[in-house]
């Protein structure tokens, strides 16, 4: 799967919920002048900024299921 495939993907499974997500006030004005403009290096630069912050996300939610799993389970305390 190229990029195309996988963000037309990520369009048709995520597009409720990224609606609802809103952006800072003017992103998508800068957005669509950038655009406007032909300004690749910056629509680019966006799209490498959330590609890493998303990777980190990924990746901190697998460690997270890790530890969690490794951890055994606590003994419960019964107090009278």
């Amino acid at each position: 799967m190229d990029f195309k495939d996988v963000i037309e993907q990520m369009k048709i499974e995520h597009a409720q919920n990224l609606k609802a997500m809103p952006l800072p006030p003017g992103a998508e004005e800068y957005l669509r002048a950038k655009i406007a403009l032909g300004d690749a290096d910056t629509v680019t630069f966006m799209v490498k900024l959330a590609w890493v912050f998303g990777a980190q996300a990924g990746q901190a939610a697998v460690m997270q299921a890790q530890q969690t799993q490794a951890q055994p389970p606590q003994k419960r305390r019964i107090e009278a």
